[in-house]
Parts: C-alpha cells; sequence; structure tokens
C-alpha cells in the first residue's frame, strides 16, 4: 500500500462524491461547499488532465446519465447538468420547505435508479432524509431507512441484493435487503464506529462483496468483510477522509476524496494535503454502476 499518492492538491473545502465514468474514463467529483464540479482523467499517452467547473447551488453528488450529461443533487433537489453549456435543469425539486437542509451524497444502482439523501446543514437535528428517483422519473421518499442528521451513502451490492447507508452522526452503517422492485427489508445495523474511529462517511463496494467506508476525521479507509469485520485499513495523510470509489482501466484503483472544512489553520499546516485528491492501486477490484436514465 505504498503507492498512495495525492493525485491533485485541490485544496478541496468538502471533496465528495467520486464517481467513475467509464464511457469517458474520468473520474468526477466535487467541492460542496463551493459548488465546484471536478474531472479527472488520462489520455492514451498516460497524460493527466484536471477540469472544474463551477455551479450555484451547493453541488453535492453527481452519477452519470445515459442520455448524456451528469444528474446532481444541489441543496434544492436533482437537476440535470450539461458540461457543453454549462447549464443546470431542474429535474426533482425537494424539501423546499426545510429550512437549513441540503442533499448530501448519493449514487446510482444496479438498475439505473439515482438514489440520495439529505442532512442539516447545522449538524444539530435529524431532518435528513433518503430519497429514489426512479428512472421512470418517480420520486420515493424512503422513509424505511429512517432521518438522520448527516446522511451518507447509499450504496449497492454487484448483485443489487443489498443496500448499505449511513447515519454519520450515530456512527453507524446500515444494511438492507434489496428485491427486484427495489423493496427494502431486514435493515439492521452492519458495522458500528467506536469512540477512536471517526465518524463513517461515504463507501463503496468491490467485486467481493466487502465495503470500504471512509473515516472522517480518523484519516483512513477501513475495509469490511460480509460479516461486518475489519479486514484491512489505508491509512491516509490526512484526517477528513470522505469519500471512495474503484476506477481505472482495470478498476483496481481507489480513489479518495478528502476536506479541509472544520481543521483550524494550525491543523491545515499539519496537513497540508488536506482536500486533496487521493489515489491508490489495489489488488481488489472495483465494479461501475450503470448510468441513470432520464425519463423526459
Amino acid at each position: 500500500m505504498d503507492n498512495l499518492t495525492c493525485i491533485w492538491d485541490a485544496k478541496a473545502e468538502l471533496g465528495e462524491g467520486p464517481v467513475w465514468h467509464q464511457e469517458e474514463q474520468a473520474l468526477y467529483w466535487v467541492d460542496i461547499t463551493q459548488s465546484n464540479l471536478h474531472r479527472f482523467r488520462f489520455d492514451r499517452e498516460g497524460n493527466e488532465y484536471q477540469h472544474s467547473w463551477h455551479f450555484s447551488g451547493q453541488l453535492s453528488s453527481v452519477v452519470p446519465a445515459k442520455q448524456g450529461g451528469l444528474l446532481a443533487t444541489f441543496n434544492t433537489g436533482v437537476f440535470h447538468i450539461s458540461l457543453n453549456t454549462q447549464k443546470k435543469k431542474p429535474i426533482q425539486l425537494i424539501e423546499q420547505d426545510i429550512t437549513n437542509n441540503r442533499f448530501n451524497d448519493g449514487c446510482c444502482d444496479t438498475q439505473g435508479n439515482y438514489w440520495f439523501g439529505s442532512m442539516d446543514e447545522n449538524q444539530a437535528n435529524a431532518t435528513g432524509s433518503f430519497y429514489r428517483l426512479d428512472n421512470n422519473g418517480k420520486l420515493n421518499n424512503l422513509e424505511q431507512l429512517g432521518q438522520s442528521t448527516i446522511t451518507n451513502g447509499p450504496t449497492f451490492s454487484q448483485d443489487g441484493k443489498f443496500i448499505y447507508f449511513t447515519d454519520t452522526l450515530a456512527k453507524t452503517v446500515f444494511q438492507g435487503c434489496l428485491d427486484q422492485d427495489n423493496n427494502i427489508t431486514n435493515v439492521q445495523p452492519f458495522v458500528q464506529f467506536g469512540d477512536n474511529d471517526g465518524h463513517p462517511d461515504g463507501m463503496c463496494l468491490d467485486t467481493e462483496g466487502f465495503l470500504w467506508v471512509c473515516h472522517y476525521g480518523v484519516g483512513k479507509v477501513s475495509r469490511f468483510n460480509q460479516q461486518g469485520n475489519c479486514v484491512s485499513t489505508i491509512d491516509l495523510p490526512v484526517p477528513n477522509v470522505t469519500k471512495c470509489c474503484f476506477g481505472g482501466k482495470t478498476l483496481n484503483t481507489l480513489f479518495i476524496t478528502t476536506a479541509i472544512n472544520g481543521m483550524p489553520k494550525e491543523q491545515q499546516a499539519d496537513y497540508p494535503l488536506s482536500g486533496g485528491l487521493f489515489s491508490i492501486d489495489i489488488e481488489q477490484q472495483g465494479f461501475v454502476y450503470p448510468a441513470c436514465t432520464l425519463s423526459r
């Protein structure tokens, strides 16, 4: 694990949401606080390219859209964004009546549906909920997943049978079962973080069904087996680790976002790569969810 590299010293306030775009062979990720979208990719000769766009409205997660562009969550709901025109089009406006709420993490599932959660920006009240925007355009409020102050995830097993989601302040990652109609059953705690583990943040799965979870506050990513036991850890030279995903030509590269958010200047000086995008080549392999489908 000695090939961990900061591939983009972006100084992101709240780096989040890495997602691998298989068609473009590129990684997209966001800085929520600055509402910036970043893209990192290699060309055929191995040269690195970095590009950034700014959008108004606290961009918090993105997923590739089958019809082109990206689906994205902002503080007011789900939008389609075009990188060619740098314009965003509202798809679903949500939680307009909940003061101080914004959207946070999101992921496409194995059927092309967009799942995402909201949170209390003041991190004080359990006003965060999970939603699913189906590929037929129907919005579902997933009340069976409960409410949290800070939602993270969800993410899904490669066979689509399991969902994982996080109540960050409760330090708990949950697992639920999914059927072909996306009915959620048997929701149970899967991983409980201890006093020295920080807070569980973003996560992803590998092809063996093991869950990779970022530790916000203690600078590491842990891999958990199907029984919820930690089997390995990647240590990072920064404390606030936010989300990870697999990508690269063989899907053996783990990309990891980090954040400066909440760090005093003295601590930033001690951890100068905070807010950077990291990558590490590992033995395990990931997989890519299909692009989300826009029904209109």
